[in-house]
C-alpha cells in the first residue's frame, strides 16, 4: 500500500493544501475520540462513588463544578455531548476533504494514464488489446479511487486513533496496557495473510475482468461479421467462459475476505475478555477504578476497530493494489517515438520529403523494411506499390512519426523529423486511409475534426471539394445528421468522402493515401478520385494501391519486394521494363 502511495506521491501535491487541513481534521477527531471516555469515568467514579476528584484535570473540574454532585455531572455531560459534536463536524469535514483530495487525484490519474497510451507508438497499440486498455483506464482507476478514499477516510483517522489510545492507555496504567495489547500481535499477522493472499487473487481477477472486456469489445465491434456468420452462439460460449473464470477469481477473493472478518472479530472477543477478567479482579481488589476500567474497556474497543476496518477494507485496498500495480505497468512503458526536448516547432513546410537508407521492423530482429531510400520533391506525386505485406504502409507511417526507424533518417525540408515538435509536425500531414474512421458525431463535427480551428466556410469548402455535399443534401438533417460510430450508417464511399473532406481542411501541405479506393464501386470511386484531384493539387503526395488508375499519373513509382525497393520510375517507364511492376500490370490487365 505504502508503495502505491510512492508511485502516484506526485499526483498529491497539487492538494496538498487540502491534505494537511484535512489530516489536521482526523488529528481532531482523534484527540477527541481520546477524550470521549473520560467523562463517564467521572460520572462514575467520582458523581456515583461519591470519590473525590484527582489532582491535575480533576483540579480544573473541581473549580468548575465544585463540590456539588449535580454540578459535576451537568459538567461531564455537557462535555460528552460537546466531545460528540464536535468530533461529528470535524469527521463531517475531515472525510469530505479528503474524499475530495482522492477523487481529485483519481481523476488527474485517469488523465494521466489515458495521455501516456495517447503518446505511445502504434506498435505499442498493435500489441495491445483495446478492451483490456479500456479496462485500465475506466475499472482500475476507479478501483484505485476507492483505496485512495478507503485509506484517506478510514485507515488513516483509525490509525491516528489507534496510536493515540495506546500512548494514554501506556501513561495511565503500562502493566494493564500490556494486557490489552496481548492479542495485538495475532491481529497484525492474520491481517498480513490475509491481505497479501486477496491482493493475489484481487491480481487475477482484474486480469480475468479485463479478458471478459476484450472479448466484448471484439464481438461488439465485429457486430455485423459475427452475425453474417451466424456465430453468436461461439463468441458467447467464449464470453461465458471467460465471466466464469472472472466469476471464480471473485468467490476467491470473497471466501478469502469472509474468513478474514470473523476470525479478527474472534481474536479481539478473546482480547476483550482477558482485560474484563483481569480489569474486574484488579477492581473487587481496590487496585483500579471502576470508571477507569470502563474507559479502559472504551479504548479498547476503539483499539480493535481499526483491526475490523482494515478486515472489511481488506478487499478494496487489495483490488486497489492491484489495479494500481496495472496502471504502473502502463505508465512505466516507455514511449518509443520520443519528443527531443530540444526539438523545435516546424514552420510551414514546403513538402520535401527524402527517406534515407531505412532499417525498421516491428520485432526486434525480423526487419520489415532493408535500406530503403526515395525521395518527393515539393507537389510531387510518389506511389508505392507492391504486394500485400512488402511494407508499403509501414514506410509512409514513417513520415508523420508513427513509427521511428530503427536506423536511416526521415527528412522534411531538409529537416530530420526527430527534431520536429510532434504536433507541428502532424499537423501539416494529411491522411486519407482505406478503412475510413469516423467518430460518433455528426458529419460535420467529422470534417471539422482535420483541422484545429476550422470556420464553418472552411469545412462547408471542403464538403463540397470532396463531394461529399452530393449525399449531404439529401439527408434530413444535413451535415448536422449524427454518424454511428466507426460511420457504420454511411456507405463506403461516402465514408470515404467525409475523410477526403477532412483531409482538405487540414490544407496540409503533405498528403499520404493509403488505398484510399480499394473495395469501392466504380460510382463510388469515381466521386473518390474526383475528391483525391482535388486533395493532391499542389501538395505532395504519397499513395499506396493496388489500382492502376491511382497510381498511373503519378510522377514517380516505387515498387517495393521483400521491405527492399525494387525498381523504381514512372508507369511508362516500368511497363515497358522487365520486373516487378510489369508483371503486377499483366496480372491486373488479366483481370
Amino acid at each position: 500500500m505504502l508503495t502505491t502511495f510512492w508511485r502516484f506521491r506526485q499526483g498529491f501535491v497539487p492538494y496538498r493544501a487540502a491534505l494537511v487541513t484535512g489530516s489536521l481534521l482526523v488529528l481532531l477527531v482523534a484527540v477527541l475520540g481520546i477524550a470521549a471516555p473520560w467523562p463517564l469515568k467521572v460520572i462514575v467514579d467520582n458523581v456515583i462513588r461519591g470519590k473525590p476528584l484527582d489532582s491535575g484535570p480533576g483540579s480544573v473540574l473541581s473549580e468548575i463544578a465544585g463540590s456539588d454532585p449535580n454540578r459535576l455531572l451537568t459538567v461531564c455531560v455537557l462535555a460528552l455531548l460537546a466531545i460528540v459534536v464536535v468530533s461529528a463536524v470535524a469527521d463531517y469535514l475531515g472525510t469530505v476533504v479528503l474524499d475530495g483530495v482522492g477523487e481529485r487525484t483519481t481523476a488527474d490519474l485517469r488523465s494521466q494514464v489515458f495521455a501516456h497510451l495517447q503518446r505511445q507508438s502504434l506498435a505499442f497499440h498493435d500489441r495491445q488489446r483495446v478492451g483490456d486498455l479500456t479496462t485500465r483506464v475506466t475499472a482500475d482507476v476507479d478501483y484505485v479511487q476507492d483505496m485512495l478514499v478507503a485509506v484517506l477516510s478510514v485507515l488513516i483517522p483509525n490509525l491516528v486513533l489507534l496510536g493515540g489510545i495506546v500512548t494514554v492507555m501506556f501513561l495511565v496504567q503500562p502493566m494493564f496496557a500490556l494486557l490489552s495489547l496481548s492479542v495485538a500481535p495475532l491481529l497484525f499477522g492474520a491481517v498480513f495473510v490475509f491481505t497479501r493472499r486477496i491482493k493475489r487473487a484481487s491480481k487475477l481477477a482484474r486480469r480475468k475482468e479485463g479478458e471478459v472486456a476484450n472479448v466484448a469489445s471484439e464481438t461488439l465491434s465485429a457486430m455485423r461479421l459475427v452475425q453474417a456468420y451466424s456465430h453468436e452462439s461461439h463468441h458467447l460460449g467464449r464470453f461465458r467462459d471467460r465471466s466464469i473464470e472472472r466469476m471464480a477469481a471473485g468467490l476467491d477473493v470473497i471466501n478469502m475476505q469472509a474468513k478474514l472478518s470473523p476470525f479478527i472479530d474472534v481474536i479481539t472477543a478473546v482480547g476483550t475478555a482477558i482485560v474484563l477478567w483481569f480489569g474486574t479482579k484488579r477492581v473487587l481488589a481496590g487496585e483500579m477504578s471502576l470508571g477507569l476500567l470502563l474507559v479502559f474497556l472504551a479504548y479498547l474497543s476503539q483499539l480493535y476497530r481499526p483491526m475490523r476496518q482494515l478486515s472489511k477494507l481488506a478487499t478494496v485496498i487489495t483490488r486497489g493494489q492491484a489495479s494500481a500495480d496495472r496502471l504502473h505497468e502502463i505508465l512505466v512503458t516507455d514511449v518509443s517515438v520520443h519528443e527531443r526536448p530540444d526539438a523545435v516547432p516546424a514552420g510551414r513546410l514546403r513538402g520535401d520529403v527524402e527517406l534515407r537508407s531505412i532499417e525498421f521492423g516491428y520485432i526486434q530482429g525480423q526487419r520489415v523494411l532493408h535500406r530503403v531510400s526515395l525521395h518527393a520533391a515539393p507537389g510531387e506525386t510518389v506511389a508505392l506499390a507492391g504486394h500485400t505485406g512488402a511494407g508499403k504502409s509501414t514506410l509512409v507511417s514513417l513520415i508523420p512519426r508513427l513509427h521511428d526507424p530503427w536506423a536511416g533518417s526521415v527528412l522534411i525540408d531538409g529537416a530530420d523529423v526527430r527534431t520536429l515538435t510532434l504536433a507541428s509536425l502532424r499537423q501539416q500531414i494529411a491522411l486519407v486511409l482505406q478503412d475510413s474512421i469516423l467518430f460518433y458525431g455528426t458529419i460535420y463535427d467529422n470534417i471539422a475534426y482535420g483541422a484545429a480551428r476550422p470556420t464553418e466556410e472552411d469545412v462547408r469548402a471542403a464538403a463540397e471539394a470532396a463531394y461529399v455535399d452530393e449525399f449531404v443534401r439529401e439527408l434530413p438533417e444535413g451535415y448536422q445528421t449524427v454518424v454511428a460510430e466507426r460511420g457504420t450508417t454511411l456507405s463506403g464511399g461516402q465514408r470515404q468522402r467525409i475523410a477526403i473532406a477532412r483531409a482538405l481542411v487540414r490544407n496540409a501541405p503533405i498528403v499520404i493515401l493509403d488505398e484510399p479506393t480499394s473495395g469501392l464501386d466504380a460510382l463510388s470511386e469515381r466521386y473518390v478520385l474526383k475528391g483525391l484531384e482535388r486533395l493532391v493539387a499542389g501538395r505532395t503526395v504519397f499513395v499506396i494501391a493496388h489500382r492502376l488508375s491511382t497510381i498511373r499519373r503519378a510522377d514517380r513509382i516505387y515498387v517495393l519486394e521483400q521491405g527492399q525497393i525494387a525498381e523504381s520510375g514512372t508507369h511508362t517507364d516500368l511497363v515497358g521494363r522487365t520486373g516487378a511492376y510489369q508483371a503486377m500490370h499483366r496480372e491486373l490487365v488479366a483481370d
